[in-house]
């Protein structure tokens, strides 16, 4: 048999014999010609070998003495081409269908046709190369998709960006000081970072421009510029002299970042806090060489530093408060059978100390216990029982009102002590909203199925220019009542998104153990565990809460 190519179409020229003929006979003289990866035409296939068979028995029959069949059983089909260009404009992929045998796609004709199509920016040479090589290489027909093209994103300005300048200002946290690659004083935290008059506390950076997008088929997106942020000028500092962008110590003192500034805290600076001081009330920051004695208060509008132990009633911080050492609180019963703590501790900003029992403790910030709490109530964004970096202290019993996240070596006691932890600090008052605006939607569905009564029943009786009057009111008040409707069920999904995207970032880690009777609410979902467990984290996983192993 014999094959002609005539304008990509493969002809087959055979003789008919007494031999049999068969599509793998076909398929492979096909292959032997170079003609493979050409499509085959099944239809006329079908009717050679049909053809062929009919022919063969009439020589067999010898009413015909020879013939020959000529047929068009495959033809030659270039790749082909097209591309798919996301709603945003921002991606680009080629799909390529590969040749039949015909001409495939090379980098130069994809790159060609792409700019035909609208594509004209973010091309990556590196992806195109490889498609076109994968689809020269592929099995004939096949469709391959990739990313040829990305636009650039637009990145808009930054505002003033302000940093500050005294180590250790924005905060301290419970990092020992390291003595040596194996020794690390748990006791030691550093220097109180200190100022004097005309120290440099915090620069300001100036606004970004940004940097205009592109789509890839062309599109520019200008970046908004960001803004300049005035200095917020705080108690104890001043805006440089020679630099407005620098803000200097005014006096003497404790450096506090604000937003967007800061202020220096004028500092009281005393041995112990006993009888023989009294409470301690100042507006700025505090430093306590000593301890707090049982039943003492310290408030102070700045950060406290104590370097001995806590025994107070009160301790109260406009900033952070750090204890070298030990929180030691008492359980006081009451008549009535619950509970107050003799110890409370209060801070805008962060808590840390070296070990904390039955005391009260609540902060605006991060709760930090480098060894061990016992039996404590606690009110933070986030709990650390150990070092920061290396969270493998224990929790003993207590009850947590937290934000996000408590991270420890040892959650729990072998003893079961019950430990009450709830992740909703931010999350019960977005569910007050929520039911506040329910409440809303449905006086407003309630006034509007009013309204939908009331003009019913006027639209029955005869017209009137003053019943005309009165529907076209009521229709206005309906109306308004289902647009106020509307905008309070957008705020309750705006509402439940940001509900769901915090309880995503919850989550309980115990690095070591995991022990029974620890109680973990995430909203509504409860999980209260049973036994002990290794290395875990407690966490929520579509919607339910779940123990899994931590690794």
């Amino acid at each position: 048999m014999q094959f002609i190519e005539h304008n990509k179409t493969i002809k087959i020229l055979v003789p008919v014999t007494l031999e049999a003929l068969n599509v793998d006979m076909i398929q492979k003289n096909l292959e032997q010609a170079g003609y493979g990866r050409c499509r085959i035409q099944a239809e006329q296939l079908t009717n050679l070998l049909h053809e062929y068979q009919t022919l063969q028995q009439k020589i067999k029959s010898k009413l015909k003495s020879e013939a020959n069949l000529s047929y068009a059983i495959a033809e030659m089909v270039d790749a082909e081409i097209s591309f798919e260009i996301a709603d945003e404009q921002m991606q680009a992929y080629a799909i390529i269908t590969t040749a039949w045998g015909g001409q495939s796609i090379s980098a130069n004709k994809l790159v060609k046709a792409a700019q035909a199509s609208g594509i004209v920016y973010g091309f990556s040479k590196e992806n195109i190369i490889r498609l076109v090589t994968h689809a020269s290489k592929a099995e004939p027909g096949a469709k391959l998709k990739l990313l040829i093209a990305k636009g650039r994103a637009v990145e808009h300005g930054l505002n003033s960006r302000f940093e500050a300048k005294i180590p250790n200002m924005e905060s301290r946290r419970n990092k020992p000081i390291i003595q040596s690659d194996e020794k690390a004083d748990l006791r030691d935290f550093g220097e109180i970072p200190a100022v004097n008059t005309g120290d440099v506390v915090m620069q300001r950076h100036p606004p970004t421009l940004g940097i205009d997008g592109i789509s890839v088929t062309g599109t520019a997106f200008q970046a908004v510029p960001g803004q300049n942020v005035d200095w917020n000028v705080g108690e104890g500092t001043e805006i440089s002299a020679s630099d407005a962008n620098l803000l200097v110590a005014a006096r003497s003192g404790l450096p506090r970042v604000l937003e967007a500034g800061a202020t220096v805290d004028e500092v009281f600076t005393v041995k112990n806090v006993d009888l023989t001081t009294g409470h301690i009330k100042f507006r700025g920051s505090v430093i306590i060489n000593g301890d707090i004695t049982e039943g003492m208060k310290v408030i102070a509008g700045g950060n406290i530093f104590i370097k001995g132990f806590v025994e107070g009633t009160l301790i109260e911080a406009g900033g952070d408060i750090k204890i070298n050492g030990s929180i030691i609180g008492h359980q006081i019963n009451l008549a009535d059978s619950t509970f107050i703590y003799s110890t409370e501790l209060k801070a805008t900003g962060d808590i840390q100390a070296n070990l904390a029992q039955y005391a009260k403790m609540s902060c605006g910030g991060n709760l930090y216990i480098n060894k061990q709490m016992m039996h404590c109530s606690v009110s933070a964004a986030k709990v650390y029982a150990g070092p920061e970096a290396n969270p493998n202290g224990k929790i003993i019993g207590g009850d947590f009102d937290v934000d996000y996240a408590i991270y420890t070596g040892c959650l729990g006691a072998a003893s079961s002590s019950h430990i009450l932890i709830k992740l909703n600090r931010l999350i019960d008052p977005i569910a007050e909203q929520q039911q506040s605006l329910r409440s809303k939607i449905s006086a407003a569905k309630t006034q509007m199925l009013q309204n939908k009564e009331q003009l019913e029943t006027l639209k029955k009786l005869k017209g009137s220019e003053k019943i005309d009057q009165r529907c076209a009111e009521l229709e206005q008040e309906f109306n308004d009542q289902r647009d106020a409707a509307i905008e309070l069920i957008d705020q309750v999904k705006t509402l439940e998104l940001e509900r769901k995207t915090i309880l995503d970032q919850t989550i309980i880690v115990a690095k070591q153990q995991l022990f029974a009777a620890v109680e973990v609410h995430f909203g509504s979902e409860k999980i209260r565990t049973r036994r002990e467990y290794g290395p875990s984290k407690i966490l929520l996983v579509d919607a339910a809460a779940v123990v899994e192993p931590y690794f």
